[in-house]
């Protein structure tokens, strides 16, 4: 669980970093710097028909007891066509998915 609070910690730390430049909009950059890891629980969900919260972070954490390896996996928000969706959202619809893409690459 210590990835956990580190990917958070993270998270605040570039969100503060980003206060000063972007205001509220910072508050963006930190959900989506760990929010999107969702994908990682669906995948899980869906795989082991297991929805434990707690197991779908253990099966991608490498030595735990219920990891296993899952190289077939696709984590939608980690592809750059979900990363070009956003950019396109923030030029035509809001510019708040341009932050949303900016946590989103500063996470990977």
């Amino acid at each position: 669980m210590q990835q956990v609070y580190l990917h958070a910690l993270f998270a605040l730390v570039f969100a503060a970093i980003l206060y000063p430049f972007i205001g509220n909009y910072s508050i963006v950059v930190f959900l989506s710097r760990f929010v999107f890891d969702i994908d990682h629980y669906i995948y899980y969900a869906v795989k082991k028909r297991d929805f434990n919260f707690v197991n779908g972070y253990l099966y991608h954490v490498p030595g735990s007891k219920v990891h296993e390896n899952h190289s077939d996996s696709l984590h939608i928000f980690h592809t750059w066509e979900m990363w070009l969706l956003f950019f396109i959202l923030g030029l035509l619809i809001h510019e708040m998915f341009i932050f949303i893409l900016i946590g989103l690459i500063f996470h990977m």
